[in-house]
């Protein structure tokens, strides 16, 4: 089964939002990158690679840029306690994304609070963790019928 381990976010302060992802969520800087077409940082939980990146020239930096109905929109992140969570994330600049339809998650089987992060990427937090993300969870296809 494929897994994901790596999301990549570019950045033009990488420093600062390496520092944001440390701070915020607890991941280690695991390495430094200084190439031709990027530099930054790989940071990681132990399961997936976060990489932060400056972009050096336009080619590389081809994707997203302003409102995108395609391509990487936010990711999600299981966390142990919301309130511990919640409150270590915004202490490193996280801000508090509620919208219409938020409250409706958990009948669609996720529980989860967004927020912005620099740069505008949103990031959900769950305590429940999403469908399909547990050894014991229901089948998508049954999840499906609600």
């Amino acid at each position: 089964m494929a897994r994901i381990r790596h999301i990549a976010i570019a950045t033009n302060d990488p420093d600062a939002t390496a520092r944001f992802y440390i701070d915020g969520l607890g991941l280690k800087e695991v390495g430094k990158v200084d190439s031709a077409t990027a530099s930054g940082y790989y940071l990681s939980d132990g399961h997936l690679n976060i990489a932060i990146l400056k972009w050096k020239s336009e080619d590389p930096s081809m994707t997203e840029g302003g409102q995108r109905w395609t391509g990487i929109h936010h990711f999600g992140v299981e966390v142990d306690d919301m309130a511990t969570a919640r409150a270590r994330f915004e202490a490193a600049g996280a801000v508090h994304r509620p919208y219409p339809g938020t409250e409706d998650m958990a009948k669609r089987g996720n529980v989860e609070v967004k927020f912005y992060g620099p740069d505008g990427v949103t990031i959900d937090l769950s305590e429940d963790g999403w469908i399909g993300t547990h050894e014991d969870a229901t089948p998508a296809s049954e999840s499906l019928r609600m």
